[in-house]
């Protein structure tokens, strides 16, 4: 195989490291003379932010594998028609034939951007998307590498808290986690939930438009029930208006100049103390549910490998303008295999979380069944006098 070139786009995860080293082991093994990094992603090119993954010792990749966030870097800026003019001439330069890039929805329809971009100046460039993102909703795979450990993290935390609050038990503690527009990783706090009567006794989520009264109303008739309430919200919870819960002010904005996500929990937790006259705590993990390596899902690990080798396959074979899509087979036993989607189909669409994992104010237990095999965990009733 001729040169390649790998890069990142978007949020890193607990296993994206381990897509790299995919990459970088079946490039190994395909014969590409030079595997060219991105370091800092796209935008950060060319120049000195490059570097050839194949003259660093297979030990340190190995090392980097298990590591949180990217060793390369990422971006999540906004990608020039500049930019991609430069990164065609940097292939064109250094005879790269094959582009692997990392990323969700953003960075598949960047990809395509590099395709036409290719096309447009007679450059062959075979381009093949890398599924990844935390927020599990990407269109034409089953799940995300990073889900998994993320979906671990936060089931562990809120049945470590449910713990926790049941000992010394105070009124309310309102869990927020990431997910702007959809609730994949807030849903997978449902695996906590050992018996019927446990945390979370609640869950929202962005697919269901938030109302404040009904809200307060749950909460009541929780705290009069059992006295104390461990509940999850997805941090891009919105009102029937489409108005974010807790969206940031100033300049505190993404890429695309929009309101960060945030803060949801808190200010839900104003909201119940002032109206309910209890306690109510908000808990905010953040970045953790993306980088605690601690928690890190071997399957996860296991899949973002894989996809990492599937995509410089797929490649060799000739394949462009495609992405690695994650494929359940049906079998008593979880199993997993590997398929190629198109761009356009991944770029730019999002996979809301699905109408049958909904259950009024909760998530109905269907859903463990998707989410389980992916952490690689399970949680039983603690222990008790």
């Amino acid at each position: 195989m001729a040169n390649a070139f790998v890069a990142h786009g978007g949020g890193p995860t607990a296993v994206l490291n381990a897509s790299l080293w995919g990459v970088v082991e079946e490039s190994r093994r395909r014969g590409v003379k030079q595997l060219w990094a991105g370091v800092g992603g796209l935008a950060a090119m060319p120049g000195a932010c490059t570097v050839d993954l194949l003259d660093v010792p297979t030990a340190r990749i190995v090392q980097m594998a298990g590591q949180p966030g990217s060793a390369i870097g990422s971006y999540r800026g906004v990608i020039t028609e500049d930019d991609l003019e430069r990164f065609i001439e940097f292939c064109r330069r250094h005879d790269i034939r094959y582009c692997f890039y990392t990323g969700g929805q953003g960075s598949m329809a960047t990809a395509r951007r590099i395709v036409d971009a290719a096309r447009s100046q007679s450059f062959e460039l075979m381009t093949i998307g890398v599924p990844k993102t935390v927020d599990n909703d990407l269109v034409g795979t089953d799940h995300c590498p990073g889900f998994g450990s993320a979906a671990r993290f936060v089931a562990q935390a809120v049945w470590d808290i449910g713990v926790d609050q049941r000992a010394l038990p105070s009124p309310v503690s309102i869990i927020e986690v990431m997910g702007r527009n959809t609730g994949w990783l807030a849903a997978s706090s449902v695996l906590a939930r050992y018996i019927a009567d446990a945390p979370p006794h609640f869950i929202f989520v962005p697919e269901r438009p938030f109302d404040r009264e009904s809200f307060l109303g749950l909460l009541d008739s929780l705290l009069v029930k059992r006295g104390w309430v461990v509940g999850v919200v997805a941090e891009g919870l919105r009102d029937e208006a489409g108005q974010m819960i807790g969206a940031a002010t100033g300049s505190n904005r993404d890429a695309k100049g929009r309101p960060l996500a945030g803060n949801t929990a808190m200010v839900l937790a104003k909201l119940a103390s002032h109206r309910l006259k209890v306690r109510v705590r908000s808990e905010k993990p953040g970045l953790l549910c993306r980088a605690a390596s601690t928690l890190r899902s071997e399957v996860d690990a296991r899949e973002a490998y894989a996809v990492g080798r599937f995509a410089v396959q797929a490649a060799a074979r000739g394949k462009s303008n495609v992405m690695v899509g994650l494929r359940r087979e049906p079998s008593s036993r979880y199993r997993c295999s590997y398929v190629l989607v198109p761009l356009a189909e991944a770029a730019e669409h999002e996979r809301a979380l699905e109408p049958i994992y909904l259950n009024g104010d909760s998530v109905s237990d269907s859903f463990r069944e998707y989410a389980a095999p992916l952490t690689g965990a399970k949680w039983k009733a603690p222990i008790t006098f």
